[in-house]
């Protein structure tokens, strides 16, 4: 009987699976698109049905289905296998150290999807919640919308839904680490996070639960009208957008996103028949969720809310949003079109919808460039004919274009403002020199995952060193057996390769490897300790959340990737070594050096097959 791998690749198309992240267009046998893993121009991507395998011919990298969905969800193989064994339809044996026990994050991934289908039930089927069900009739959700999204109620009571998640074998710290209960204040119990809410499920872009996003129908409450589920193991806020899981092929399809504000903007669109609609779910964009969007497409169509909150959140939110874009640009190298849809009525995109759908998929066909936005905008909000209102246009378009990454839109804008509002040009490129752009705020900067930001080629090496070494410091006792498998000389050179060799001598010593102890050791030794700091630190934030699964699949890859680099390396070193051999007629030694050569490239093939 075929494994689960084999059964899953049986199943699953590799130009399905790729066509999920990567737009492809058909040349011959195989599929072509842009690489989504490094910034290109010509597509050099390509995706091979008939062998089921994708590589890219302009960095390099390649694989089958698992490799990719791997490296485009930044995951390890048992999420990997997970994923593509739910879009496959085959069934899992369960995995962890222990017969019949899960890994902890499969575990809080069960949870919430357990506690969602308890959400639904008592929406559906509760007295209690009549009065929710009478508040979607009056927003005019739809019972096809109501399942598509999955909405559910969450009861006035303290721990009903813990008490259910009890009953079902979960610990109270699993559900407390998936978000669905708080720890009490009061002693050493839990209740439930979400009290008489309208639910709303937050998926990843696989469609797993993640989250949850509750609201309030008591206008007398005095807690917020919205809560969300806190950051966790599963929920990363600044890595999921709302809908992205049931919008993202709409939005290839379409060629652009919708942005908008809220959960009930997003199912409003979607009832409008606007289903390239994803929402940041209460909080401000972000440069990750740039980069996951610009897996499907380069363009943002936004609409911000219309009341007065919303127009002031407009105006930051412009200025924020063109912030974001340009450190995106910088780092990837891509351009990305923004536009502003502005609504014709309503004071959102839901109220809007509701009103006259028409209408509000003509907004957004209708949508400006956020240049030409801000240029109408000018127009409207200031007084041109007076020299004081000129001035005030003039400074506010100004600062707003100086973050345009591209001269070719600066000049373009430069040229429209100054026929459009009567303003000389010469003189507006001279006060745009002179204009001071605000440096990207470190909110910005310290949002983007540090992994997007390209290494230098050269530098490969390094990082896998690091990341082995950081690995095995964080988990010593479960990763031991490494420490044989990994000589000191296929780690890089240098302080590295160091720190590991004392590494492994105070392991087989000492037959343990505490952190505080190998610290004691190197205390004298500066670079090192210092270095011993850095990867601890390192380790901490790579691999918090790994379980012992997760901690053997990725060392077991870098073991792999080490080698190879040893191995190709120690092939150049001995071809150099076998021609020097041969010019000083040493006939032993050269016979040596051939068999060695033999004996490693052996090895090398090995590893490759």
């Amino acid at each position: 009987m075929p494994n689960e791998v084999e059964q899953i690749k049986s199943r699953l198309d590799i130009v399905d699976v790729v066509g999920e992240y990567v737009r492809l267009k058909q040349s011959g046998q195989n599929w072509k698109g842009n690489c989504p893993f490094h910034h290109e121009k010509t597509p050099s991507f390509m995706a091979h049905r008939e062998k089921q395998i994708w590589h890219c011919f302009g960095c390099g990298e390649g694989g089958d289905i698992f490799s990719f969905i791997q490296k485009i969800e930044n995951i390890d193989f048992p999420e990997a296998l997970e994923i593509l064994a739910r879009k496959a339809q085959v069934p899992l044996a369960p995995r962890g150290a222990k017969a019949g026990e899960s890994d902890r994050r499969l575990k809080l991934f069960q949870a919430a999807e357990l506690a969602n289908a308890f959400y639904q039930d008592q929406l559906k089927n509760s007295p209690l919640a009549a009065k929710v069900r009478d508040y979607l009739k009056t927003r005019q959700i739809t019972t096809d919308s109501m399942a598509t999204f999955g909405l559910g109620y969450s009861l006035l009571e303290w721990d009903k839904l813990l008490v259910y998640l009890r009953g079902k074998s979960f610990s109270m710290d699993e559900i407390i680490a998936a978000g669905l209960a708080l720890k009490s204040d009061r002693g050493p119990g839990a209740y439930d996070r979400f009290r008489d809410r309208l639910m709303f499920p937050i998926n990843d872009t696989q469609g797993r639960v993640v989250g949850f996003g509750g609201r309030t129908l008591n206008a007398e409450a005095k807690e917020a009208k919205y809560i969300n589920s806190p950051q966790g193991p599963i929920y990363n806020k600044s890595l999921i957008l709302y809908n992205l899981d049931k919008a993202k092929n709409f939005i290839k399809e379409q060629g652009y996103a919708v942005l908008v504000e809220g959960y009930m903007d997003v199912i409003g669109s979607w009832q409008a028949d606007v289903k390239n609609v994803v929402a940041t779910s209460g909080t401000a964009l972000t440069p990750e969720q740039v980069i996951l969007l610009k897996r499907y497409t380069n363009e943002i169509r936004f609409i911000f809310d219309d009341d007065v909150a919303g127009k002031n959140a407009a105006d930051k939110g412009t200025d924020f949003m063109s912030e974001v874009i340009r450190r995106v640009e910088s780092l990837t190298g891509e351009k990305m079109i923004v536009k502003r849809v502005t609504l014709p009525f309503g004071k959102d995109p839901d109220e809007c919808a509701k009103k006259d759908p028409n209408a509000l998929r003509k907004a957004i066909d209708e949508a400006l460039l956020i240049g030409d936005y801000i240029l109408q905008e000018v127009k409207i909000k200031f007084n041109l004919k007076t020299l004081e209102g000129k001035k005030q246009a003039r400074d506010h378009f100004l600062n707003f274009i100086s973050h345009f990454p591209d001269p070719l839109d600066k000049d373009h804008y430069i040229k429209l403002f100054s026929k459009e509002c009567d303003y000389d040009e010469r003189s507006l490129r001279e006060e745009l020199a002179n204009v001071k752009t605000k440096p990207i705020s470190e909110r910005v900067i310290g949002m983007f995952p540090s992994q997007l930001v390209k290494q230098p080629i050269g530098d490969r090496h390094q990082l896998l060193s690091d990341r082995f070494v950081s690995l095995i410091l964080r988990y010593a006792e479960d990763l031991a057996g490494y420490l044989d498998k990994i000589k000191p000389e296929m780690v890089v050179e240098g302080s590295a390769r160091e720190l590991y060799r004392r590494m492994v001598i105070y392991y087989n010593d000492s037959q343990s490897l505490g952190f505080e102890e190998l610290k004691a050791e190197l205390i004298a030794e500066t670079e090192l300790s210092n270095l011993l700091d850095k990867l601890f630190l390192q380790a901490e934030r790579d691999f918090s959340d790994f379980g012992t699964t997760e901690a053997h699949s990725e060392a077991s890859k870098l073991l792999h990737q080490l080698k190879h680099h040893y191995l190709t390396m120690e092939l150049k070193r001995l071809s150099v070594a076998i021609g020097e051999a041969e010019k000083a007629g040493k006939n032993n030694e050269l016979q040596e050096l051939l068999g060695r050569f033999t004996e490693v490239s052996r090895e090398l093939t090995s590893l490759q097959i």
